[in-house]
């Protein structure tokens, strides 16, 4: 959502979509803070979404495969 803020593609300043960009802000921003001060960027690049995916991905694998087991 904030790359189609950054291109102008949704306007940040209506109300609507400025409410749901901070509530999704909050949502994600406490789990990818505590990620970044273990990885820190590379040359600009924040990689902190990319592991979130992976353990999240990595978290579904093992639950199903411990479902699976019993």
């Amino acid at each position: 959502m904030s790359l189609l803020i950054q291109f102008q593609m949704i306007n940040s300043y209506n109300k609507i979509i400025n409410t749901i960009f901070r509530a999704l802000i909050s949502l994600h921003e406490p789990l990818l803070g505590k990620i970044r001060q273990f990885i820190p960027s590379l040359s600009g690049i924040d990689l902190s979404p990319v592991i979130v995916i992976l353990l999240l991905s990595f978290l579904k694998n093992l639950i199903q495969d411990y479902r699976l087991g019993l």
